[in-house]
This record gives structure tokens, sequence and C-alpha cells, in this order.
């Protein structure tokens, strides 16, 4: 279920373009002010099939406008982005600091700059440093809900999580007509431990439904909500009340019936094998009901299209994805989105060598499907460094430090660093899968303290797994090579 790109939130505008009367962009005639409302939004839907695309759509707006920095701005961000995906967000990060802060020097007016600049800091593992950039972006636009939530990030970062809940819902009554904004507050405030329970989910839809009742803008935070999901307590249930009453007051339009279909997959994911989603099939059968319902929308045609390959991904149907890729060269999908669908179709059916020859003749970024490969068919220590990066570039995420301790268990038996990073994912993302990881690497290094007859240090590291949940049929499905040795303190504890 979970993606390996760059963190939707980075890619989502920190800001979005300020209303006529604000100096910088009142330097633009109507037409260019139009243009830079496009450009802002490539950047932000920027990936990294659409790179070179993107920069040079911003190179030549720099080029057409050489004094307007606001542009320049949005170049060096879409740059930063490009550089991201290669090097890591942390990494790259550094490189722009002077960057932001030169081009603020230059206009002092644009608060986006302020923004970004804070998030280099952020993301570069100096929150504090944020602080002084945001506090310009505050006195220059209060009312841009992308400052609260950088307040919020920045907070969280620095482990004051009541203050950064407090900036994250300070933000969502900011969002109104912004949906980027405010899935990206709704998920922060999940992902702080706002919503407990049912009673605060259903106050959570109330009040989203409240700002924004247009049922196609309430189907982008939906999007904007699921992309962000990684098992926050109460999240699914808050988007689930949301499209309650979005459809209890009109029929549901086809982009929400998406997005609901979505949902369904997010709300029965039970785990992956490799790059292969497992699904509860009463929620795979209700998502395909929905799906079959829109899937001769032209608008919906694409994203519809994603998530059958998904299902047939998840079911390892071949033939289906075979069919689907067809479908989508047929009708003229992007090469690149085909490609990348290719090789997952190759790896369920074990061409790894094929997966690994693809993305070296299409100059594919290294992403977790090329990681799973050679993970299982090629030099473990590539994966290793794909994992590292991608962990690198979004530290807080579940799944990826949920991948990296997987690795570092299963593959090099390196159990201290699988209980220091599945400690890290369990507690971002509390899924059955995570618990049995983690609980397998406590009984594996249980089973090496009997090994070495140390059986006081292996009753205690027995006790950490056991403090965790040990479910035996949930970790004999997914113990792999140490099956053997968790078995070993299973018997002697019993």
């Amino acid at each position: 279920m979970a993606t390996f790109a760059i963190s939707w939130l980075v890619l989502a505008a920190q800001s979005s373009v300020a209303s006529a009367g604000q100096p910088w962009l009142e330097k633009l005639n109507e037409a260019d002010r139009q243009k830079f409302t496009e450009l802002i939004s490539a950047v932000d839907g920027w990936t990294a099939d659409t790179d070179e695309k993107i920069r040079a759509e911003a190179r030549a707006f720099v080029d057409a406008h050489p004094d307007f920095v606001p542009a320049r701005v949005e170049a060096t961000r879409a740059l930063w982005l490009s550089v991201g995906a290669r090097m890591g967000m942390a990494h790259s990060s550094k490189s722009f600091f002077v960057m932001f802060e030169a081009l603020e020097g230059l206009d002092p007016s644009y608060p986006p700059a302020y923004v970004y600049g804070a998030l280099t800091y952020i993301y570069s593992g100096y929150p504090a440093g944020a602080r002084k950039q945001l506090e310009k972006a505050q006195a220059l636009d209060a009312a841009n809900p992308w400052v609260d939530i950088t307040w919020s990030q920045m907070f969280e970062k620095l482990g004051h999580r009541k203050e950064a809940l407090t900036w994250a819902r300070t933000a969502l009554p900011k969002t109104a007509g912004n949906a980027k904004a405010m899935a990206a507050a709704i998920v922060a405030v999940a992902d702080l431990q706002g919503i407990p329970d049912h009673d605060a989910a259903v106050a959570l839809a109330d009040q989203v439904y409240a700002l924004e009742p247009d049922m196609d803008k309430l189907a982008k935070v939906i999007d904007g909500g699921v992309s962000g999901y990684s098992y926050q307590p109460g999240l699914l249930d808050a988007l689930s009340q949301v499209i309650q009453r979005a459809e209890a007051k009109q029929p549901p339009s086809n982009a929400l019936l998406y997005q609901a279909a979505r949902l369904n997959l997010a709300l029965g994911y039970l785990y992956s094998e490799g790059i292969m989603p497992r699904y509860r099939p009463d929620y795979a059968a209700a998502a395909i009901v929905l799906l079959d319902k829109i899937r001769d929308d032209p608008q919906q045609a694409v994203p519809v299209w994603e998530l059958r390959f998904d299902l047939a991904l998840s079911l390892g149907n071949i033939e289906a994805m075979s069919q689907l890729l067809d479908e989508a060269g047929l009708k003229g999908y992007d090469a690149n989105r085909i490609g990348h669908r290719e090789a997952e179709m190759m790896y369920a059916q074990g061409r790894y060598a094929d997966v690994m020859n693809l993305y070296r003749e299409r100059k594919f970024v290294d992403d977790y499907i090329l990681g799973q490969t050679y993970e299982l068919a090629g030099d473990r220590t590539v994966a290793d460094r794909i994992y590292l990066r991608e962990l690198e570039s979004d530290a807080t995420s579940g799944p990826r430090n949920a991948t990296y301790a997987r690795l570092r268990l299963f593959r090099f038996r390196d159990i201290d660093g699988a209980i220091k990073y599945g400690e890290k994912a369990y507690s971002l993302s509390p899924s059955s899968w995570n618990r049995s990881l983690l609980t397998i690497a406590w009984l594996a290094r249980s089973s090496d303290y009997l090994k070495a007859n140390r059986p006081g240090e292996a009753k205690e590291a027995f006790a950490r797994a056991r403090g965790i949940g040990i479910d035996r049929d949930t970790i004999q499905a997914f113990c792999s090579n140490l099956c053997s040795d968790i078995s070993l303190p299973l018997m002697e504890f019993h």
C-alpha cells in the first residue's frame, strides 16, 4: 500500500499563489500571472517522471522574466525536489539553505520562499533553524495554512507534539478551498494522535465538510488523506465519515467514487509480499464494484487503470496485468508510467534480471521496486543503499523503517539494526506486519542468547517479544529463514 517516493507532503505546494494586489504578483501582467499559477501547480505535482519537463518549464519562465524572483524560487524548488529524489531530502536540503535565503534577500515579499527555506532546515535535521523563516512567512501571510502546517512540522521534529498538534489544528480552518492543504492538515492532526476515537473522527469530519462541501474538492482531500495514511489512529475513520456526509447530500461524483475505492483498499490492506500488496477479499471486492461503475469515465481512466493494476498485482494475475499494459499502450498513457508497471509485472513473474535491465535502459530513478529486485536476486548491498536513501529522505516513514528493518533482519541477520528500525517502524505504523517483524527480531535475539548459554538475557529478550505480542500464526507465516531460530525461545519459554 505504501509508496516509496518523496513524501507527498513535501511535493504538495507549501503555499498557494497569492491574490492580486501583493507586490510580487503585481509585477506580472494577467496572462503571465496565469502562467505562473500553472507553473506553481506543475511543481506542486512534481514526480520523478515529470522532473525534466517541469524543470524545463521553470527555466523557460525564468528566462522570459529574469527579474521576477518568485519564478526563480519555484525553479529552485523544482531543482530541490529533483536532487532530493536522487540524494534523499536530508542530504539535498543542506545544499539549498543558502539558495533560498539568497532569493529571499532579492525579494523579501514572496512568502513561499521562507516556507521552502524552513523546510530545508526541517528535512536536513535542523528544525530549530526553521523558526526565523517561519516568523517571516507568518508576518507576510498569516492566512496561509502552509505556514501553520510547517510550524507543526517544525515542532513535531523538535519533539513538542502538543504545540505541533495545536498548529495543525490552527491550520485547518484556513484551508477552505485548498484541498491539498486541507488534506495535509488532517494528516498532521492524525499523525499527532489528534483523532483518538470515533467521536473525534466524527467531529473532524463535520469540520471538514463545513469548510468544503464541494464533492470534487473533497475527493482531492480524500486523495491526500489516503496517500498520507500510515496507520494513524482515526484517520481512515474520519475520511470515511467525510465521504458519508458528502454522499448524504447528493449522488457521489466519479472522482469521489474513485477515492472511496482507494479508501476501501486502505481499510482492507493486510501486508505486502515484496512489492505485492495483500488485501482483505471483502474490501478488495468492494473496491472493484466501485471501479466498475466509473471505468468508462475518461477523466478517471488513468487512476482507475492504476488501481486495477494494483489489484491484479496483489493477486499475481499476470494475464490481467499484461492486458492492462496493452490497454495503456493503445490509449497512449505515459511511457514511464507504463514502464514502471511493466517492471512490477516482471517482478511478479520472477524476471529479476529483466527488471534491472529495464531500469538501466530507461534510466529510471532507483526506487523500492529496484531495491526489492536487488534484495531477492542481486547485490543486497545495493538494496541496502536504495532503502537507506529512501529512509533518509523521510526518516519518519513507518513503511520505510519497516522495509529497512526487514532487510537488516532477514538478509543480513543484523538483529541490532532490525530492532532499531523495527521499533521505530512499529511506533510510526503499528500494523500487524510491523508488530510481527519486531517480535521476530526479539525472538531471534533470544535465540542467539540461548545458543550462547546466556539464559537470563534470553528470557529478557523473550519477554520483550511477548510484550509486543506473539501471534504464532502470523510470525510463522513471516519468519522466513529465521523460523528454526525463533522456535528455540518459543519452546524454551512456553
